[in-house]
């Protein structure tokens, strides 16, 4: 990701806007009414089930109209720095920042937050828009129900990575004040939570669970590791000193470029988009996977020049 110029939460164009109307012509570039009608709107999300591993997962996406309003609240709260332990949502910042926070052969402890964005609800948000950005509470009320889904964080939408992040910031400072007392280096990507150091023992994982207790979540997926386990974090492997791409990721990646002589020269150039996607974050890894992104490379000029051939 590109460099984008942050601002002080206080210099937000949401911080401490006091007028519906305000915020519907000057943020929005809407009418009003246009805005309350879209916020009354129950039938502004495409709701789907998908797989996720063996459960079935809800997704809420915002429709086109909505969407728009979304992006731009996205756009703004993109732009409030963030704490140095966040790496989701943050440009330069990836799932491969936040485990190479925890290299190094130190015993490592880390749970997730139970279904995150169904329980950021809409009390939250609307504390997060009148309590830290400071506006009315009406203005707070016609946000909240323009970004939630039957009153919480929906999770197919631009904006809602960042705006549960924020609705449960308080939750987050406190574990990141905890990880500060105990002498750990703290990170968070979206719902995972990971400590290391000397600190981070069960002990220490104990209290960060009552933390979340406390604040009104759940967690799961809590592991221990001691100082010279390989550890997982956020779907990267770490070694000691070193980080390592997953062997499933490995192999799935030999796979499916194996497979890109079986697809036809249109269809190979999609595919093969895809595979350098792959082979960039696992290059961000590994080194040795950047000779694999050359042959990828190579194999799409191949597949572009094969079809504009007559």
């Amino acid at each position: 990701m590109g460099t984008r110029k942050t601002y002080a939460l206080d210099q937000c164009p949401l911080y401490k806007l006091s007028s519906r109307r305000r915020l519907a012509q000057d943020v929005f570039n809407v009418d009003l009414p246009f805005l309350e009608r879209l916020a009354a709107n129950e039938c502004n999300f495409r709701v789907f089930t998908i797989k996720q591993g063996e459960k079935d997962r809800q997704v809420e996406v915002p429709k086109v109209v909505l969407e728009r309003i979304h992006r731009r609240l996205f756009n703004l709260l993109e732009r409030i720095e963030k704490p140095d332990y966040l790496h989701s949502g943050v440009r330069g910042r990836s799932y491969i920042s936040n485990a190479k926070v925890h290299v190094g052969a130190v015993p490592l402890v880390k749970l997730d937050l139970k279904r995150f964005y169904p329980s950021v609800d809409g009390a939250r948000v609307s504390r997060f828009f009148t309590g830290t950005l400071r506006c009315s509470p009406d203005v707070a009320a016609l946000l909240t129900r323009l970004c939630t889904f039957e009153n919480h964080v929906p999770t197919g939408s631009c904006v809602s990575q960042l705006l549960a992040f924020f609705a449960a910031k308080p939750l987050f400072d406190e574990l990141h004040a905890l990880a500060a007392s105990a002498g750990v280096r703290d990170s968070c990507y979206v719902d995972d939570l990971t400590w290391s150091g000397h600190g981070a023992t069960p002990a220490f994982l104990w209290a960060a669970k009552q933390v979340v207790h406390r604040h009104g979540f759940e967690y799961h997926k809590d592991r221990c590791f001691a100082a010279g386990d390989r550890k997982l974090v956020t779907g990267v492997i770490l070694d000691g000193n070193r980080i390592a791409v997953l062997p499933s990721k490995e192999f799935d990646l030999w796979k499916n470029t194996q497979a890109l002589g079986g697809f036809r020269p249109h269809e190979r150039i999609l595919a093969v988009n895809s595979l350098i996607g792959s082979a960039v974050a696992a290059g961000q890894i590994e080194a040795r996977f950047l000779r694999r992104l050359l042959r990828l490379r190579q194999v799409k000029a191949a597949a572009i020049a094969e079809a504009a051939l007559p």
